[in-house]
């Protein structure tokens, strides 16, 4: 792959213009598009076209986001011990090119992710395009092999060559640091805590570019002795599985959905052992409760990527938040914060699929 490709965010729009220099000339779109791991297709996956509509409006606009979000897939996040290829089905490579009245009058390189920006960030927000996790600190499961921080970086930009390096500082002050090159995989993640620092009270993740320290991550092991924690992972703002675990009381529930009727017995003389009032259409949908534990203040950017993602998964499993309101806490007012989310299970416990 010899071009330089640029990563978007497509769950907001990515606008591409084209300026006319007369009323009523067509402006045309070809959409190349393949995941990672793949080829670039010899024919346009999609042709759009519009033209320009008056002498005042001149430049033409379109939105490329849904086109790549639809080639976009996540399933689950399966656990790492060291760096690893990011799964092709996560992204979506772009070639665009933009035509006016036929003439080809630019070609961009994208590559899309399953990620967003906020209305704050404005137009094509870019936000971190190469380290796709917010810095701070991170709870994890002590002695447990859960997390994987994703980044992206081109291997084919080369004036100047960017250098990407990740070094894990052992929180224990004595169990030995372990450095990692990034720059052999384009797309990759590596574990939150490397193999050797876990048991040991986690690690400092620190990632720098060209010798410069970029971002710094603490992962702090929790041992937590009185309840079963259990493991988020949800698609963040930047596209990709971040993890993380609610510590404390968890609590599990069910709805049962159903409709009656009155049933009118067959004869007066009717059977007592027989139902009159019926039920049918039963079904059931389980959802759950669950607590962070005190967490740090920052902790409520984490909780809104949550109840804004799209693909969200406990112990494994596929869920659908419930709630919908959610108090940002603060250590000014609060001096304790824990977060208590509810979710539905995606799926209703009798299987009635066809």
């Amino acid at each position: 792959m010899s071009n330089i490709y640029t990563k978007i965010n497509v769950r907001s729009p990515y606008m591409l213009s084209q300026a006319g220099s007369a009323a009523n000339q067509p402006v045309q779109l070809d959409l190349y598009l393949h995941n990672g791991g793949g080829s670039e297709p010899a024919s346009a996956s999609y042709t759009l076209s519009k033209v320009t509509t008056t002498a005042s409006l001149l430049t033409v606009y379109f939105d490329i986001s849904p086109y790549l979000k639809s080639y976009i897939s996540h399933t689950s996040l399966t656990p790492v011990t060291g760096l690893t290829a990011t799964a092709g089905s996560t992204m979506c490579y772009c070639k665009a090119v933009l035509k006016l009245s036929g003439v080809v009058q630019s070609t961009t390189y994208l590559v899309g992710y399953d990620g967003y920006g906020y209305f704050a960030n404005g137009m094509n927000p870019a936000l971190d395009l190469n380290i796709m996790l917010d810095e701070g600190e991170y709870y994890m499961y002590k002695n447990q092999n859960y997390g994987a921080l994703f980044y992206y970086q081109d291997s084919d930009i080369t004036s100047p060559a960017v250098d990407w390096d990740a070094k894990y500082v052992c929180l224990d002050g004595t169990t030995a640091d372990v450095d990692i090159d990034l720059n052999t995989q384009d797309n990759g993640h590596i574990p939150y805590i490397t193999p050797t620092h876990k048991n040991n009270g986690g690690s400092t993740l620190k990632i720098f570019k060209d010798s410069s320290l970029y971002k710094t991550f603490t992962f702090t092991e929790v041992c937590e002795t009185k309840y079963t924690p259990v493991v988020c992972d949800f698609v963040n703002k930047y596209g990709v599985f971040q993890t993380i675990i609610f510590f404390k009381v968890s609590k599990s529930k069910i709805n049962i959905i159903d409709n009656k009727y009155k049933m009118m017995p067959s004869t007066p003389n009717y059977n007592t052992s027989k139902n009159i009032n019926q039920r049918f259409n039963i079904n059931g949908q389980e959802s759950i409760t669950v607590n962070t534990g005190f967490v740090r203040e920052g902790y409520s950017d984490v909780m809104q990527q949550i109840l804004l993602s799209e693909i969200i998964r406990l112990d494994g499993k596929p869920v659908i938040p419930n709630t919908k309101s959610l108090d940002m806490h603060k250590s000014i007012n609060e001096r304790l914060i824990n977060y208590s989310l509810t979710f539905d299970y995606a799926n209703n416990i009798i299987n009635t699929i066809q």
